[in-house]
């Protein structure tokens, strides 16, 4: 038995052989990218994504800042930090609603650029957010880290939809 050699034919079989593997080919590629635009769709339309609130600079002479909340106009259920910048070492943060109501929560742990994000599920009927503060542990940063603020909205109630769309 000898070896396949430079200039030897290579016979792949008959046209229905060829004929499966163009249709594995594309019959793959096509199936992931249309159950990747089904999971995509759904997400949105149950109003999965997040929300950009508001940012603030982390400054090295302080030991809290506060992020205005942009978005006056929505409830929302969950909140998000990411940290660009540097790593911070986050004390609590303090969620301000518009009623006066606040919710406080011990965070103690350090949050890295690209990596985990801090998520916060809000607790009850408490109206829009008014501002986030973020306290933190003065450290010897180089430059200034930002630490930015998004949210997943609370579902509409179903009158208010309605009301909404006439």
């Amino acid at each position: 038995m000898r070896g396949v050699e430079k200039g030897d034919r290579l016979d792949v079989g008959t046209s229905s052989n060829k004929a499966a593997m163009l249709r594995n080919c594309l019959l793959r590629p096509s199936l992931a990218a249309l159950l990747a635009l089904t999971f995509t769709t759904s997400s949105f339309a149950r109003g999965q994504f997040w929300n950009f609130l508001g940012y603030t600079q982390v400054d090295a002479g302080h030991d809290h800042g506060r992020i205005q909340v942009s978005r006056h106009d929505r409830l929302f259920r969950t909140i998000q930090l990411r940290v660009s910048g540097a790593t911070i070492f986050f004390d609590r943060v303090v969620v301000h609603f518009s009623n006066g109501t606040l919710q406080e929560l011990v965070v103690s742990d350090r949050i890295s650029p690209g990596g985990r994000d801090y998520v916060i599920e809000l607790a009850g009927e408490r109206g829009a957010l008014e501002s986030v503060e973020v306290w933190y542990y003065k450290e010897p940063w180089g430059h200034n880290p930002t630490v930015s603020l998004y949210g997943i909205r609370s579902p509409e109630p179903v009158g208010e939809s309605m009301a909404r769309a006439q």
